[in-house]
């Protein structure tokens, strides 16, 4: 977010430099006039820097704490730019609508030499307006399957484009060379460049590796085991508990999962995949043993804990075991125990139970204390109960509504957990 603040704080800077001198004895047509530019040099920060964002730089995924919290500053700073658009088109509309209401007399209209390129700037913005309103209410109401979701979503890039040409074509030569104008040039420049790499298609290649599905093997009703080779250079960046992108079929595009598992000397990783949507409950039927799967990562900060004298809580929900068995996988393949460790994992019935005769080979090898509880027999975690007794940081991996419930009795800095949510 720091870095969001920075940059708008740096348009307030700029946009205040290029006030001229007696901007304080001007009148409403003044102010007026320095909103629209300042909305619109806010929105393509906004839009620039989202873009930057959905193309997933590593440098940036990193600095950020991981690819989850990327996404969520990614839809923040979408929602803040509709917005920030939304007051640009109110404030560009407004003299019309005070006129007709009374509240305003009309002023002279300004002259301007006749230029077919200014109406096409203007039309474009408009368009833009539209495009990236609907966009945005899309995005939001989730009403969409994530495979059609995608490829509207995609339309952002073009929105952008036009959106950039709008602001350079109508940016006033008074403006072009003082930093207002510099900065709105040099954002627009980010913005397109991005939206052009999204739409080439080339988001994500640099860290994706093609790998072959082994095997399918349904581990519950609603949950599904794939084995995909993968080549070294996947395996040298990976660390336990990291997500990978995997995209088995190209119409749905990429989904998130967690690896279980990945053995580096034969580059097998082991992925379990939840039927949570629309998509995922029809993998069984579509996918086959010598299929090929783009996989792009690793990504993610979920990675294992450094050692410490405090008492360690991993909190799993259901498919949320998936990394914590990634951490004891490393930590046993290294030899190493950690028995001030507590694994608690959380499922509905014993029929939803994931790896359990793995777990407790694990957790015994690593001198880890393992409590599973299924709520039809054990009934709810008490979270009260737990953190009284013995405080100590916890990291989870589960629904929503649990980590919603932890955080009652926990400071927010105390827990640790990604979110999956990326629309």
């Amino acid at each position: 977010m720091r870095y969001l603040i920075g940059l708008l704080t740096l348009s307030l800077l700029c946009w205040g430099l290029s006030l001229p001198a007696d901007a304080l004895s001007q009148g409403f047509f003044f102010w007026r006039g320095q909103g629209i530019q300042l909305s619109g040099l806010l929105a393509i920060g906004l839009m620039s820097a989202l873009l930057l964002m959905a193309s997933r730089p590593r440098w940036l995924e990193q600095r950020l704490g991981g690819l989850d919290k990327l996404y969520q500053l990614h839809k923040w700073s979408g929602i803040s730019s509709g917005v920030l658009v939304l007051m640009h088109w109110v404030l560009s509309k407004s003299p019309r609508w005070l006129i007709q209401l009374g509240w305003l007399e009309p002023g002279a209209p300004r002259a301007h030499m006749a230029d077919a390129w200014r109406g096409l700037a203007r039309e474009a913005g408009e368009l833009a307006f539209y495009g990236l309103i609907l966009l945005l209410i899309v995005s939001l109401i989730r009403a969409l399957p994530y495979g059609r979701f995608r490829v509207i979503h995609k339309a952002g890039a073009v929105l952008t484009l036009l959106a950039c040409f709008h602001s350079l074509y109508l940016l006033t030569p008074a403006l072009r060379w003082t930093s207002f104008g510099i900065l709105t040039q040099l954002l627009c420049l980010v913005a397109a460049g991005a939206a052009l790499w999204s739409l080439s298609g080339r988001i994500g290649r640099a860290q994706q590796v093609i790998g072959e599905v082994l095997t399918i093997q349904p581990l519950t009703p609603q949950v599904l085991q794939l084995a995909i080779r993968l080549p070294a250079a996947f395996c040298q960046r990976y660390r336990a508990g990291q997500f990978a992108l995997l995209t088995l079929h190209p119409d749905e595009g990429a989904h998130p999962f967690t690896l279980v598992h990945l053995d580096v000397q034969t580059g097998i990783a082991t992925f379990a995949i939840k039927a949570l949507g629309d998509y995922t409950r029809t993998l069984v039927d579509r996918l086959h043993p010598g299929d090929s799967a783009r996989v792009e990562g690793p990504f993610g900060g979920f990675t294992l804990p450094a050692v410490s004298s405090q008492t360690h809580y991993w909190i799993a929900g259901g498919i949320g075991i998936t990394p914590f068995v990634a951490w004891l996988e490393d930590l046993a393949r290294r030899g190493e125990q950690r028995p001030g460790t507590r694994l608690i994992y959380c499922v509905e019935r014993h029929s939803d139970l994931l790896y359990q005769q793995r777990l407790t080979q694990l957790t015994a090898a690593c001198a880890i204390s393992l409590t599973i509880l299924e709520r039809d027999r054990d009934g709810l975690l008490d979270a009260s109960q737990l953190f009284a007794k013995d405080p100590g940081p916890c990291w989870f991996c589960g629904p929503e509504g649990m980590r919603e419930m932890l955080l009652q009795y926990l400071p927010r800095q105390q827990l640790h957990y990604e979110q999956f949510e990326f629309r």
